[in-house]
């Protein structure tokens, strides 16, 4: 079957970047209706969005939650990394620790932080709970302290990476640490 069959009948809504990314156009949807293109969730790259970020490997998740003529406004719903960053993070005579921890921001928006990080030797499992409990406060902490916008910028632009790792650095010394992937919890 031609391609061009299967965009029969349809046609093309822009859609925009959520708000905290500038709202700049992103893209076109095809859909046959408008009702069609709500709820659609689309995948982007932290660079094309958010020019400052150096996260390549970082995919932005956006719902569409507002259709106005042909074009669509998306909302933030979470990140992920890519499979290729991940396993890079992780080396022989080291030990990944991982951490989930649901934060609520300033603007009452709950969010699931997921962090993965690697230490420069093998430890024990009493440092890895250590580790573990330091994450989980620093992110509630800076968390209460923004809003969402706030809270994802400061994520791309490893600014609460930075902060975490310098406090787990005073328990034990990591090599590197990410937020693996981020969901907003409705």
């Amino acid at each position: 079957m031609p391609k061009d069959n299967k965009l029969k009948g349809k046609q093309w809504y822009t859609l925009r970047a959520p708000k905290m990314f500038g709202g700049d156009e992103i893209g076109e949807i095809p859909a046959s209706t408008e009702e069609a293109v709500k709820g659609r969730v689309v995948e982007s790259g932290a660079t094309d969005l958010h020019r400052g970020s150096k996260k390549y490997y970082f995919k932005i998740k956006m719902r569409v939650n507002e259709v106005d003529g042909k074009t669509c406004k998306s909302k933030f719903i979470g990140h992920d990394c890519s499979r290729d960053y991940l396993t890079r993070i992780v080396r022989k005579r080291s030990k990944r620790v991982d951490e989930v921890t649901r934060v609520k921001t300033k603007d009452d928006v709950v969010i699931r932080v997921k962090t993965i990080c690697a230490t420069i030797k093998p430890i024990g499992a009493s440092t890895q709970t250590s580790i573990r409990k330091k994450i989980d406060e620093v992110l509630k902490e800076e968390a209460s302290k923004k809003n969402i916008d706030a809270f994802v910028k400061d994520m791309l632009m490893n600014k609460l990476q930075g902060r975490i790792k310098k406090e787990v650095d005073k328990i034990y010394p990591l090599r590197e640490i990410e937020i693996r992937k981020t969901e907003v919890v409705e």
